[in-house]
């Protein structure tokens, strides 16, 4: 299988002159990485992929695919393999003709779509269903259809626009682990939207976050959740606690719950700063901890494997997540004290 880097280099699209629908978007993919574009509705993110597709054209800015500027050329001349939220299936043709679709716009002899076609439905563990039509397979099978037809023609890079949409949780999440595994065996370059959480931090070796038609953050999941570098960034992902601070230096902040300690930043004094703290970087403290903090609660939420605390330290409001193991000792309280380690206090630039 081909895999190719991609390149955007400061590229934009305006619909209407004023608006941006992507601003100034510059990013680097490195050939056979897995790199998802994460963000809410309107941030640009299918207008990005649109482009790199050529479905819709720059405003401005440069995109290359390998050493290969592909700007201006029309789709079918661009080597994508793209994959769609509604499968796009030809629902009169067998799932082998679906597959070979594309080899038999580019004039592949018969013998050789077949068995181009059996091998893309064996690499998503499809062999057997060449003579079936789409109205006979589930959803997760039409969506490995539609996968193993963006593979069979070698593409240099596999575009997936929010392709596990459609489906209910339970196929959702095997379908990213079958994704990660496809990807993993073939070593392919695709570029994955959605606006997920999960679905992004469970497949993709790195993470483009937009939002409001440019790219906040990109990085690995890691990266993404544990140091944001905005507050949008922060609070899009995961369950988060934002905290106003001022800077008293030395990694010590003054806050609405008292004075905190940080990991050591460069903050001037007196500098204002918000401070990331994570629901599950928060435990209950002993009665022998001298840095407890008094927590009243408010809400509690049981998900059975952890339960989510809403509730203030001070005038802060706090949502804390506990283990199942040690939800119990919460169990009728309408307070308690919680404790965390200065490690985990992650300071927004």
């Amino acid at each position: 299988m081909n895999a190719r880097s991609l390149t955007l280099r400061n590229v934009n699209k305006s619909y209407d002159g004023v608006h941006m629908a992507a601003d100034d978007v510059s990013l680097d993919i490195k050939a056979g990485e897995f790199v998802s574009f994460l963000g809410p509705s309107g941030s640009g993110k299918t207008t990005t992929l649109m482009m790199i597709a050529g479905f819709q054209h720059p405003t401005s800015g440069e995109i290359r695919l390998g050493e290969r500027a592909i700007d201006n050329l029309p789709p079918h001349k661009r080597n994508i393999g793209m994959v769609f939220q509604n499968y796009a299936l030809f629902p009169h043709m067998t799932i082998a003709d679906n597959v070979a679709f594309p080899l038999r716009m580019r004039g592949v002899s018969k013998p050789e779509k077949e068995r181009r076609s059996r091998e893309a439905l064996a690499k998503v563990g499809l062999q057997g269903f060449e003579k079936r039509i789409p109205s006979e397979l589930s959803g997760g099978q039409q969506q490995r259809v539609a996968l193993a037809r963006a593979l069979v023609f070698e593409p240099d890079i596999i575009l997936l626009d929010e392709p596990l949409g459609a489906l209910d949780k339970a196929l959702r999440e095997h379908m990213q682990v079958e994704l990660k595994r496809i990807h993993k065996d073939l070593g392919v370059t695709m570029v994955y939207v959605t606006h997920d959480q999960t679905e992004a931090m469970t497949m993709s070796d790195r993470i483009a976050v937009f939002n409001q038609g440019r790219i906040e953050q990109i990085g690995t999941p890691d990266e993404i959740y544990f140091a944001p570098k905005t507050r949008f960034v922060a609070s899009f992902i995961g369950d988060s606690n934002i905290i106003e601070a001022s800077a008293l230096g030395d990694g010590r902040f003054e806050t609405a719950v008292g004075v905190v300690e940080a990991r050591a930043t460069g903050a001037e004094r007196n500098s204002r700063a918000d401070l990331l703290l994570r629901p599950e970087m928060i435990r209950i403290a002993d009665a022998a901890q001298p840095d407890r903090r008094p927590f009243k609660i408010d809400t509690t939420i049981n998900y059975g494997d952890n339960l989510l605390v809403i509730g203030k330290l001070g005038t802060q409001a706090i949502r804390m997540r506990v283990p199942g193991v040690d939800a119990r000792r919460l169990t009728g309280s309408s307070e308690c004290h919680v404790t965390w380690r200065s490690e985990d206090i992650h300071v927004i630039a």
